[in-house]
């Protein structure tokens, strides 16, 4: 019985370890977002791509090694908007090329950058659900 239980606790801990990370397939958005802006971020199910909206929409890949992630180039729609939300779209696009890892924290996904800034986004569902 002891070994059976030793069996099934160790296949539990391979298993959480070798699955894909807690984000994959989520939808986030950002907490305390400068002017107040609605900034959504989501990650594909299948593949190392993230997209999500502000004022316009942006779209990239990124790549994983551990709890280390980088975010690609964005590509960004050009649609105008409110002055102060396209200023909050602004900084937080220029901000994404500086993550350099990621943590978990329940359903707080926090992302930081390379001079320990940490950006927080509470998961959501997803915008068409």
């Amino acid at each position: 019985m002891k070994k059976l239980l030793a069996l099934l606790g160790f296949m539990l801990v391979v298993s959480g370890c070798s699955g894909q990370p807690a984000f994959k397939g989520k939808s986030y958005q950002l907490l305390e977002a400068q002017n107040n802006a609605k900034v959504i971020l989501e990650f594909a199910q299948d593949e190392n791509r993230y997209f999500g909206s502000v004022v316009n929409r942006y779209f990239g890949a990124y790549e994983l090694d551990g709890d280390k992630i980088k975010f690609g180039p964005a590509g960004v729609t050009m649609m105008m908007g409110p002055e102060d939300q396209m200023e909050a779209e602004y900084n937080y696009l220029q901000i994404l090329p500086r993550i350099e890892s990621y943590k978990m924290n329940g359903s707080i996904l926090i992302l930081v950058t390379n001079n320990g800034q940490e950006l927080g986004f509470k998961e959501i569902p997803h915008p068409e659900e």
